[in-house]
Order: C-alpha cells, then structure tokens, then sequence
C-alpha cells in the first residue's frame, strides 16, 4: 500500500484540531484531541512532547498578530490601545482557550519577548517599574473578560420590570444593539483604564519618579 503524499498529522493540523475542541469542550486533554484527529494518543507525541507543548502551541496561533514590534514605537498610550485591541479579538475567535490560557504559565520565550517590549515601553515613558506588571495584569484580566463579553448573550439583563427599576430600563434601551454593546463597553472601560494610568503616571512624577529619574535614565 502506497504511503501518503503528504503527513496524515504535523503540528499545525494538531493546534488547529487543539483550538476547535478547545472551542467545544473547554478543555484539552490528549485522549480527546487523538480522537478528534483519528489517531492513537501515541502518535501525537512523535510532533509534541505532551499537552503542555500543544497549550504554548495554541498561545502562539493566537498571539502571533498582536505583538508586533512596530506597535511598542508608539506613546504608551497608543501602544496599549492596540494592544489591547488586538488581544480583545484574537481571544474573541476562540473564547474557549481563554480559561485554558489564564491558568498556564507563561513559560515560553515568545511571550518573554512580547512582554519585554510592553514593559520597555511602560518604563521609558517614565511608569515605576513596581507598577509596570500590576499595570500589564489589569489590563489582560480586562482584555479577557471583554473576549468573553463578545460571544455573550445580546440581553444579559432580561426581564426587567421599568416600574420597579425604572433607571435601570432606561439605561438598558440606551445600548446600542448588536456587537456594537460589547464593542462599546470594551472602549469605555479601556479609556477609563488608560486614563487612569495617566494619574499614576502624573502621581509618579509627583513624587520625583518618572522620565529623567535616575532609572527612566538607564533605559
């Protein structure tokens, strides 16, 4: 019997495969993603060394686009806003991975350099270097949660008697339909995010700190 042309399994078919079951069932385990693929779990550790390989796999599919270089050239600011920006959609394509991703460490060198970049960035525009992680962790538990908005319901708040709650009936006929809620409630929080980074950036110089301290001077 002629082999086939081509290899019935290589690690782009398994991440691919990965991020749909992750998509359906939430989970990863290798019993499962062999079944999806039809073959013997055994056969998927001639391509990954286990499941934890195919978990950094997956971050890499998805983080790909979003830290560019060019990105981290701009103010803070603008640089944060992209950021965020293109995680909120890369997560928004596969909402599933989000708890998956949130609980693994982030042990691999691409993500070392994607945040060696974010927090160059953050200290040369004069942020404590104490905050710049606090910073950098509040605002992807923000980004995650607001992937997760995307795929939500279009009512969260449903049933709601305008009699007894008549201000929150009139907040809610205020949103807008469709995505455009989620893609509203993403901008506003980002902007008070952000603004608030702002006063602690001007808290900082307040105090001394910031650009043309002696550690901003270092970079």
């Amino acid at each position: 019997m002629a082999r086939p042309r081509t290899p019935l399994l290589d690690r782009e078919r398994i991440v691919r495969s990965a991020l749909r079951l992750v998509d359906e069932a939430g989970d990863l385990t290798i019993p499962a993603l062999a079944g999806v693929l039809k073959v013997s779990p055994s056969a998927l550790y001639h391509h990954v060394t286990g499941r934890a390989e195919i978990v950094a796999l997956m971050r890499a599919e998805l983080v790909r686009s979003i830290g560019e270089r060019s990105l981290w050239d701009r103010p803070w600011d603008e640089a944060l806003g992209g950021w965020a920006r293109a995680y909120r959609e890369a997560f928004a394509e596969h909402p599933g991975i989000i708890r998956l991703l949130a609980t693994a460490p982030l042990a691999e060198p691409f993500m070392h350099e994607l945040y060696e970049r974010a927090v160059g960035t953050l200290e040369a525009a004069g942020f404590a270097p104490e905050d710049v992680m606090g910073m950098i962790t509040a605002l992807e538990s923000f980004i995650l949660g607001s992937a997760l908005d995307l795929v939500a319901p279009a009512v969260m708040v449903d049933a709601v008697d305008r009699v007894a709650t008549p201000r929150l009936a009139d907040a809610l006929a205020a949103v807008p339909a469709g995505r455009r809620r989620a893609d509203q409630a993403f901008e506003v929080g980002l902007a008070a995010l952000i603004a608030g980074y702002r006063t602690l950036l001007a808290a900082g110089r307040g105090r001394g700190g910031g650009a043309g301290d002696p550690i901003s001077d270092q970079a």
